[in-house]
């Protein structure tokens, strides 16, 4: 993680954390059959972690394409490097024998 994101994520988090304590009034929440009474902060710091889980979750599948794609890309490097090292011993062979 760079500077730049940590000290948006900080920025975004103490913005959170401000709304959530300005609106401390109790909440009631429902869902299907489900339903609870609680502090609004709770219902609001609660729903920002599950959108962060969220978001983590739903970016995992580019971030292994990507981490696959590097360690393919990393292969290849070393396998051209290892082929560009036995042409130069070779011709650095040809070279030597041709004098």
């Amino acid at each position: 993680m760079n500077q730049l994101s940590l000290v948006g994520f900080l920025i975004l988090a103490v913005v959170i954390a401000t709304f959530s304590v300005q609106n401390s009034g109790e909440a009631v929440v429902k869902f299907i059959w489900w339903q609870f009474q609680s502090s609004l902060v709770i219902v609001i710091l609660i729903s920002t972690a599950l959108g962060a889980i969220m978001a983590i979750f739903l970016s995992l599948p580019g971030t292994f394409r990507l981490r696959m794609r590097l360690r393919e890309q990393a292969q290849r490097i070393a396998t051209l490097e290892q082929q560009r090292h036995e042409c130069e011993t070779k011709h650095a062979k040809d070279i030597s024998e041709t004098r």
